[in-house]
């Protein structure tokens, strides 16, 4: 056999839906310069209030809990909630947040719509309806489109970090990490052990740069020290 010669195992046209993912993800990195902050963040007092607010309502889970975050910030912080279109820059006053579900067949997404107006509870309970439906092919199409940001929990996965591409035309894009304990040193110098949650955000450098992007960060970190004040309860 010749040394350069190599064996096909299988050969099969490519899915439609690996198609459109490519074409989606080639037009993101084409049409907007994109740039991703990676940071970690203290977040014992996310965990305590998903596993208390787990005994109340069984669909609660960090992914909810930060999409009900990211909703305030995107009401509070408009140009987060902003797109560019040609020579406008379009600010939604809907905050509709979509989550990546990952399917064999490739990421999809569903949408909490107007997630600013619906408390954790409502939250919860909608993505979990959606994310059975779209697990067997029977979500509508109109439901996983028409958001204005993505959470993809890249975490489940053992990720920490990733250069995760904008859904266009979204302007960021926020990727949930691994939560790990970690030993940390405090104000006094002292260590403690801690769980901090890694984060990733991508964002389009047209329309935010690293001081938005910062401005971003300081308030997901004073909501995630309280979260149980942004809840909506």
């Amino acid at each position: 056999m010749a040394g350069s010669e190599i064996r096909i195992k299988n050969r099969a046209k490519l899915k439609s839906t690996r198609r459109f993912i490519g074409q989606r993800m080639s037009e993101s990195l084409r049409t907007m310069p994109q740039d991703t902050a990676v940071f970690d963040l203290e977040s014992g007092a996310l965990m305590a209030l998903k596993d208390e607010l787990k005994t109340k309502n069984k669909n609660v889970t960090v992914s909810s809990i930060i999409t009900r975050i990211m909703a305030t910030i995107l009401r509070d912080y408009p140009l987060l909630n902003s797109a560019v279109a040609g020579e406008e820059v379009i600010t939604y006053e809907s905050c509709n947040v979509a989550l990546g579900i990952g399917l064999e067949t490739g990421i999809m997404t569903v949408v909490i719509r107007e997630a600013q107006d619906k408390d954790v509870f409502a939250i919860s309970d909608e993505l979990r309806e959606k994310t059975d439906l779209i697990k067997v092919g029977r979500l509508p199409l109109d439901e996983m489109k028409g958001s204005t940001f993505t959470v993809s929990s890249i975490g489940v996965l053992g990720i920490r970090y990733s250069t995760v591409v904008l859904n266009p035309p979204e302007s960021a894009m926020l990727g949930i990490g691994v939560t790990e304990k970690r030993v940390v040193v405090q104000p006094d110098n002292s260590t403690a052990i801690r769980q901090v949650t890694s984060f990733s955000l991508t964002h389009n450098h047209t329309l935010l740069d690293g001081y938005h992007v910062g401005i971003v960060i300081r308030l997901l970190r004073e909501r995630l020290e309280n979260p149980r004040a942004w809840m909506g309860l």
